[in-house]
C-alpha cells in the first residue's frame, strides 16, 4: 500500500509540474485580484448548478438563456475568460487522470 500511495504523491507531482496546473495557478491568481470579478463568478456559478439540478423548470432553455445573458459582460470579460478555459483544461486533464486510474478496476459500489 505504501508503494501506491508514493505512486501517488508522484503522480500529484507531476500535475503541479504541468502546464495545465501552472496556467490554471496564474489565471486564478490574476481573478483573485480582481474580488468583483470573483464574487460574480461565483454568483454565476451557483445559478447555473441551481440550474442544473432543478428538474422542475417549466422552459429550462429560457432560464440557462437568460442566466447567459444576465452575465453577459462577466463572460465575455478577460480575466474570467481565460480562468474558465484554464479551469475547464484542468478539469479535462484530470478527469483523464480519474479514468486512467480506474480503467481496469473491477470494483462493485453497492
Amino acid at each position: 500500500m505504501n508503494h501506491t500511495i508514493n505512486l501517488s504523491r508522484e503522480l500529484n507531482k507531476h500535475i503541479r509540474e504541468s502546464d495545465i496546473y501552472k496556467d490554471y495557478l496564474r489565471c486564478k491568481r490574476k481573478l483573485q485580484e480582481r474580488p468583483d470579478l470573483l464574487k460574480s463568478l461565483q454568483d454565476f456559478k451557483c445559478k447555473s448548478l441551481s440550474l442544473q439540478n432543478n428538474e422542475g423548470l417549466d422552459n429550462p432553455y429560457n432560464e440557462v438563456n437568460n442566466l447567459f445573458m444576465e452575465y453577459d459582460g462577466l463572460l465575455h470579460d478577460t480575466i474570467v475568460n481565460d480562468f474558465l478555459k484554464a479551469e475547464q483544461k484542468l478539469c479535462r486533464m484530470m478527469r483523464g487522470v480519474y479514468e486512467g486510474i480506474a480503467e481496469d478496476l473491477e470494483i462493485d459500489m453497492i
